[in-house]
């Protein structure tokens, strides 16, 4: 047999095609061998019924053969003398009076199959909606990692190829450490300006000046809490003085370093630098005096006996005016040395 629908060979009585599943349109017909049927609803009937117990018409007999009628005797002996023998496929019983002869036959209680292109078949060709259902979200699923993979949003600069890593460039020209580089990568495209060489070197030697001011304001509370505290003060006064006179000489020798550690190859402010290393000096120096005066009043088992000698080895420094040569000399020039920008 071929497929009406898809052309492809199948066994011979399929009722379905194997390829397509499309019915073949065919009705499976059953050979009858023996029995009566109404020929007007189908029902089985009985040999001797003359009307049909379904429908109730008359039953026409298909032979005018009289009807065997035998006594319940005569059927037992008649059964007990048949010698069963092996089954075989009956014959077609063929009606040999009759001018068609027609096989009897009936069709199949099974209901054929529906067209393939109905409702009911196009449905049943769909794929079902759990399986869309979870092919869609295993998709969405599959997107949204990807896109987190892609995008790292907990990680905003994971994709990012610009050079982040601190660099020391105060040897190639350019005071300083170099956090990032700055230039066509930039995210915004906004124009970020670097500051020059010179620029870096006068914001260093500004917050220098700066210092040195704040220094030589603690240099002269220092100063004030020894002709206070050296002599009258408690141990402990005298002890808290000397620990920040030991401070501040620590803190300007660090700014001191600091200045010379300053690049002015340019020589746009070299000379400015010459001054803040000046005063450094200056400061220093006066501060030494201050911290070795504590010294000495710390250790003094009497201050007040000596007196004379703590205030004279503070005051060895001090001009005709009363005032330490080194703070003079600062306190001079301090204001006409501050580093102004230069074009």
């Amino acid at each position: 047999m071929i497929c009406p629908t898809c052309s492809t060979h199948i066994p011979d009585g399929s009722l379905r095609c194997p390829a397509c599943h499309a019915s073949v349109g065919v009705t499976q017909m059953m050979p009858v061998l023996q029995g009566r049927w109404c020929p007007s609803c189908g029902v089985a009937v009985a040999w001797e019924d003359e009307v049909c117990p379904s429908c109730g018409l008359p039953l026409e007999r298909p032979w005018d053969a009289p009807i065997e009628v035998r006594t319940r005797s005569e059927a037992a002996a008649s059964e007990a003398q048949t010698i069963p023998v092996p089954e075989e496929e009956p014959e077609p019983v063929v009606d040999e009076t009759s001018d068609t002869r027609t096989m009897a036959r009936i069709e199949s209680a099974i209901p054929a199959e529906d067209d393939p292109e109905s409702k009911i078949a196009v449905q049943e060709r769909m794929p079902r909606t759990r399986a869309f259902l979870l092919a869609s979200i295993a998709s969405a699923m599959l997107i949204i990692g990807l896109a987190l993979w892609i995008t790292h949003p907990w990680d905003p600069n994971a994709n990012s190829i610009k050079a982040t890593e601190e660099r020391d460039t105060s040897m190639a020209g350019f005071p300083g450490t170099v956090e990032s580089l700055s230039g066509q990568d930039d995210e915004d495209d906004a124009v970020v300006e670097v500051p020059s060489g010179d620029d870096a070197t006068f914001a260093q030697l500004s917050e220098a000046y700066e210092k040195l001011g704040r220094y030589e304001a603690r240099a002269d509370e220092s100063t004030q809490l020894f002709y206070d505290k050296a002599v009258a003060g408690t141990l402990d006064e005298r002890s808290q003085g000397k620990r920040d006179a030991a401070a501040l000489a620590i803190d300007v020798s660090n700014l001191i370093d600091t200045l010379n550690r300053v690049d002015v190859t340019s020589g746009t402010y070299a000379q400015e630098l010459e001054n803040l290393l000046t005063l450094g000096n200056w400061l220093r120096n006066r501060v030494d005096r201050i911290s070795l005066s504590w010294d000495a009043a710390l250790s003094s088992k009497d201050p007040k006996a000596d007196e004379a000698s703590l205030m004279a080895l503070l005051e060895a420094e001090n001009g005709e005016d009363g005032k330490n040569a080194y703070e003079k000399l600062f306190d001079d020039n301090y204001e006409q040395w501050k580093p102004e920008h230069k074009e």
